[in-house]
């Protein structure tokens, strides 16, 4: 029996919960022919995501679905936002030469109602 992609994440309690900063993680993943890089960047509240789980859960999101990459990105950011509720949260999903040659990178972002720290996001590197 295997798990749903969903049921791979899993999290830990922060431990520096009164503390604002981020965490970014990138990944690339090649399941058959394609190439997906991912990068994720978000500021925890209570949870941190398990790093271990998030790679499990790439895999089988990226290799079991075909839908569209920009369906694929919701999808994906929902369930990590599901999984720990950060207080803000960036997530890129890059498809390298799809079948039409094209190389996509999408990005979709989320936060918290009322949370803002705008000039520690300004700061913030390019992730790819």
């Amino acid at each position: 029996m295997t798990i749903s992609s969903k049921e791979a994440l899993s999290s830990l309690p922060n431990p520096y919960r009164n503390k604002t900063y981020t965490v970014s993680i990138t990944q690339e993943i090649t399941p058959g022919e394609q190439i997906f890089l991912f990068g994720l960047r978000y500021v925890p509240d209570k949870l941190l995501l398990d790093h271990d789980g998030l790679s499990e859960y790439l895999e089988q999101i990226l290799t079991c679905r075909s839908a569209k990459t920009e369906i694929l990105i919701h999808d994906i950011l929902e369930d990590i936002m599901d999984q720990i509720i950060p207080k803000w949260i960036e997530v890129y999903l890059s498809q390298k030469q799809n079948k039409f040659g094209q190389n996509l990178l999408i990005t979709v972002e989320d936060r918290q109602p009322g949370w803002k720290d705008d000039l520690m996001l300004s700061r913030l590197p390019a992730i790819f």
